[in-house]
């Protein structure tokens, strides 16, 4: 019997597992592969005229760094959207891949497991907003000097990055780096959470990013001066924006 018991109870934990890490928009995303996954953001980007026609994108490298994918991922798929027309390659001094001057608009079926996603976003940003709530909270009153210092690096970090899939690295580290500081045991569940909704990130332009920056600055902020309540007010602020910027919120 104790067996029977034990087996049930590793099954429900298990269920509250995937309950947390894969829903409620996580899901829908694992189903599309990491090529089409950047397909997807790239072309929202475009879509949304975050990347202009005729502009320049950066370096496959740092694509896949702020997409989160691995370098051949992000050439194959820059790949076959040269091959849709939707971008160009240029050779010579100053050449690279660029967004068409007039680019196709595709029926693509990874922008509409996107679109799909719609509710599932929110309830993401909404259980995002909960857990970070707490995360910072809880920062506040551990934060050290030193730990503060590094936040703020990572700061001036993303505003010197050249661009978005740039400033994508230090902001990913600094969201992790609050989450280390909290101590927290929920930690783990936080994160997957953060993460599950950075995969459907667009790139922006650089201009649009500084708000966001505002944000960190602030919450740095009462971090040093160990208010938890200020930094939840700057969190809830902060991911709350997302419903205005994410691409779910762009065409509204």
């Amino acid at each position: 019997m104790a067996g029977k018991n034990s087996r049930a109870s590793n099954r429900e934990a298990h269920e509250v597992d995937q309950a947390l890490f894969t829903a409620p928009g996580s899901a829908a995303v694992t189903r599309l592969s990491a090529v089409d996954t950047v397909r997807a953001r790239v072309l929202l980007s475009i879509e949304h005229a975050l990347l202009a026609p005729g502009s320049k994108l950066p370096r496959t490298e740092l694509i896949a760094g702020g997409l989160e994918v691995s370098p051949i991922t992000a050439r194959r798929a820059l790949e076959s959207l040269v091959d849709d027309g939707v971008l160009v390659r240029r050779r010579g001094r100053g050449g690279g891949t660029f967004v068409a001057d007039d680019p196709p608009a595709l029926n693509d079926s990874s922008v509409t497991a996107y679109r799909a996603d719609e509710q599932s976003i929110l309830r993401l940003i909404d259980q995002r907003s909960l857990m970070e709530s707490a995360i910072v909270a809880a920062a506040a009153q551990r934060a050290t000097a030193a730990q503060c210092d590094e936040l703020d690096d990572l700061i001036r970090q993303s505003k010197s990055a050249a661009d978005w899939h740039e400033h994508h690295i230090p902001d990913t580290r600094f969201h992790r780096l609050c989450a280390e500081i909290s101590g927290l045991p929920e930690v783990s569940t936080y994160l997957a959470c953060y993460e599950a909704l950075t995969r459907y990130f667009v790139p922006y332009p650089q201009e649009q990013l500084n708000e966001g920056r505002d944000h960190h600055a602030r919450l740095v902020a009462a971090f040093r001066a160990h208010d938890p309540m200020a930094a939840v007010d700057i969190a809830r602020i902060h991911v709350d924006a997302l419903r205005r910027e994410m691409f779910v919120g762009l065409g509204h």
